[in-house]
């Protein structure tokens, strides 16, 4: 006798879940920064995720986007149809986060039952690694000034790595920051908060920056790959200092690092403006493919 189908039963996601879900999104190849376990991690509680691991594949429950929504599994080819197979005998699934191959792999696999959505407020902005940080050239030249001013605004700079001995400086900062933009305004700070408290299990990679004395911003991110760095929170106190802490954790990554992905824009004007004004090379888009 067939044993029927059951729905997934989705998880909460913890650290004992860290080497499976790298392993995986390594193995397959996988270079969003949202698939990291850093970011799956750091995320949950705002976006409401939960995983489900089946063999060489997982797929996270997406809640804050509803009950039907999924970011696009991560996998083998063989599981994510697995997966993507299970949730469509109970629900007309949507699923997020998707790029173009996934888009060509729901194409293939499912012809004519998805619908699709572009979601420009999604696109990562990735930038070449050298060309931010030598900044040659006419198109650069207001990018260059912006990192001037911000190094002439103090006497004296003390720049630190972040590590057990200085995390509490920047979780004070990060939530220094998070008053400065008042309740009402949307903020990454709970979610920058996590990333602080948790640097060492997600390998968080940072600088803090001391202005004359004062600690006046944190960057950090985490390593997609050896040649990708994800740059996932940058917190400044006085605003003219963003492009020369930016351009500052540049010069301090490692020389294999050659791509730094700097995630989405969120739809927001302000932040929109502010990462094309930094030249991205290029943007990689992103859909929603809805279950006809």
């Amino acid at each position: 006798m067939t044993q029927a189908a059951k729905p997934l039963e989705f998880e909460p996601i913890t650290l004992s879940h860290r080497e499976k879900i790298e392993a995986i999104r390594k193995n397959s190849g996988n270079t969003q920064y949202l698939y990291t376990f850093a970011s799956l991690f750091t995320w949950q509680k705002d976006e409401q995720y939960e995983i489900y691991i089946d063999g060489d594949a997982f797929i996270i429950k997406n809640g804050a986007e509803g009950e039907q929504a999924y970011l696009f599994p991560c996998g083998s080819n063989e599981g994510k149809k697995r997966l993507i197979d299970k949730l469509i005998q109970f629900e007309k699934p949507e699923l997020f986060s998707l790029s173009d191959d996934d888009k060509a792999f729901l194409e293939k696999e499912y012809p004519d039952r998805f619908d699709f959505t572009d979601r420009r407020e999604e696109y990562s902005y990735i930038y070449d690694k050298k060309a931010q940080i030598e900044l040659s050239g006419k198109e650069y030249k207001r990018i260059r000034h912006k990192v001037n001013t911000g190094r002439a605004t103090a006497e004296n700079w003390n720049i630190e790595v972040l590590t057990e001995d200085n995390i509490k400086r920047a979780i004070f900062l990060n939530r220094l920051w998070a008053n400065s933009k008042g309740e009402n305004e949307l903020t990454d700070a709970p979610a920058a908060y996590t990333a602080l408290s948790s640097f060492k299990d997600i390998n968080l990679h940072g600088l803090l920056f001391q202005a004359d004395g004062r600690d006046i911003a944190y960057i950090a991110g985490f390593f997609i790959t050896p040649e990708i760095f994800d740059l996932a929170f940058c917190k400044v106190l006085d605003t003219r200092c963003d492009c020369f802490v930016k351009w500052y954790l540049y010069n301090e990554l490692p020389d294999e690092v050659k791509i730094i992905d700097s995630e989405e824009d969120l739809g927001l004007e302000g932040l929109r403006e502010h990462k094309l004004f930094r030249r991205p090379k290029s943007l990689k888009r992103i859909w929603k493919g809805s279950y006809k």
